[in-house]
């Protein structure tokens, strides 16, 4: 008996720490929590409403996600963004995408195409309305969609690994309406390209879209956090926020001005 109380109490953390740790990263994704952002674990828990110990977890599910890290005498913050990890993660992209398109051409269906299309469809509806948000999460799953059809779970696994990691830079960068409008369209206009390749059959031109979108991607990801402070002006330096920069309300609530108790 006591020792099924303590397996509930366990998957009780166990739960609750993942609870945590997906808000946690929403509002990194929203940029509410900003690079270089300390992650205090009493705010932590006075926001959830819970003890520390499965704030403690979530920061390490955070860290093993790779948007947090723990700094020596700083505690755990929220990953800066510097211009070696931009680089590394979209080197990364190209090599696992690169490889993934060819294998999903070759097994995708005229479903598949479909899918794509209705996807695409309901990004134009975005750009009328200028949600941003939702275009994210419609560009996200274009690309889930896209290679739904690889065939090797594995090679899947890594490419949405690196994508989580990208997708902290990515909407940061989209969080004024000027460049979330911009991106809308862009993205509509990066996969109707590359839906057209597909289409064809033309694996080369498919792998040259898919190189083409990458690389713009970084610079513009790139250019506007470098515009907003939030990635170093030098490479090799990383940097959070500027100081006085304005901060979500529960962004406050959760990161101090110092590190520590984390």
């Amino acid at each position: 008996m006591a020792q099924t109380n303590l397996a509930h109490r366990i998957n009780a953390i166990q739960n609750t720490a993942e609870v945590i740790a997906q808000s946690l990263k929403e509002m990194i994704h929203a940029a509410e929590l900003k690079p270089g952002q300390p992650l205090i674990q009493e705010r932590i828990a006075e926001m959830f409403e819970v003890s520390r110990v499965p704030v403690r977890d979530a920061l390490q599910l955070l860290i093993g996600m790779g948007l947090a890290v723990n700094v020596p005498r700083r505690g755990v913050i929220v990953r800066p963004l510097s211009w070696q990890l931009l680089d590394e993660l979209f080197e990364v992209r190209k090599i696992l995408e690169g490889s993934a398109i060819r294998m999903a051409m070759r097994n995708a269906t005229p479903e598949h195409h479909r899918r794509l299309e209705s996807v695409i469809a309901r990004q134009a509806e975005c750009l009328k309305t200028g949600d941003a948000r939702q275009n994210a999460v419609l560009d996200d799953e274009f690309h889930r969609l896209l290679y739904d059809s690889v065939g090797n779970a594995r090679l899947v696994e890594l490419i949405f690994a690196n994508w989580e990691m990208i997708k902290q830079a990515r909407c940061a960068s989209t969080v004024t309406p000027e460049h979330g409008q911009a991106w809308i369209g862009t993205s509509i206009k990066r996969h109707r390209r590359l839906l057209g390749s597909i289409k064809r059959g033309d694996e080369e031109a498919a792998c040259g879209a898919i190189f083409e979108n990458i690389e713009s991607s970084q610079r513009e990801i790139t250019a506007c956090l470098r515009e907003m402070g939030w990635i170093e002006r030098q490479p090799g330096l990383d940097v959070g926020p500027r100081s006085g920069e304005g901060r979500a309300r529960r962004g406050r609530r959760v990161a101090g001005s110092q590190g520590g108790g984390a």
